[in-house]
């Protein structure tokens, strides 16, 4: 039996699902670029995966349910389509938002899985929200290597400013913790 606040976050997944795979599918029919396309039909193929797996854990009938692996890497056809009317979005566009969908998807995950109470419910959404966030990977390296994203590497001086305050801690302090850590094995 699965309880009840489980059955209202899954609830709330399921609501949110159909839209944002619609959404991609229509990123889908608006780009040619054939590293974007691969990745939105992984993305997609996964949500699609998360909505077969909440409902069958939802089913009374079902004991178990295993999420199947992200799809390999397989060619896409671009759609015949083209462009959409009246659309604006780049691929640059479409890449930084179903990167932040898949993040977004994968902190949802995460986080629901941390109020859920039946194990393999709690399972089941830890492993969506890393399949989410391999996602939000491959959009990462593929706006690196497009040179859609910068991120600045932090100068020594930053970086040193940050440990800084923890060196400045009691030498006996740091000690004591580490005696008692050794006096006290957990084994």
């Amino acid at each position: 039996m699965i309880k009840t606040v489980d059955v209202g976050l899954m609830a709330n997944h399921l609501s949110a699902h159909k839209p944002v795979i619609k959404r991609l599918e229509l990123y889908k029919s608006m780009t040619q670029n054939q590293q974007i396309l691969t990745i939105l039909d992984k993305q997609i193929t996964i949500m699609k995966n998360h909505v077969q797996a909440m409902n069958q854990l939802l089913d009374p009938n079902q004991s178990q349910v295993t999420l199947p692996p992200v799809p390999a890497s397989t060619f896409v056809q671009a759609s015949n389509q083209g462009s959409v009317p009246n659309s604006n979005m780049s691929d640059k566009d479409i890449a930084m938002d179903a990167h932040f969908t898949a993040t977004s998807m994968a902190k949802e995950n995460f986080n629901s899985s941390e109020n859920m109470k039946t194990p393999q419910v709690k399972k089941s959404h830890q492993e969506m929200a890393l399949q989410q966030s391999s996602i939000a990977g491959m959009y990462e390296q593929l706006m690196k290597e497009m040179g859609l994203s910068k991120q600045p590497n932090a100068t020594i001086e930053e970086q040193t400013s940050v440990i800084t305050p923890l060196e400045a801690m009691p030498n006996n302090l740091m000690q004591n913790g580490n005696q008692q850590m050794n006096q006290n094995p957990m084994n």
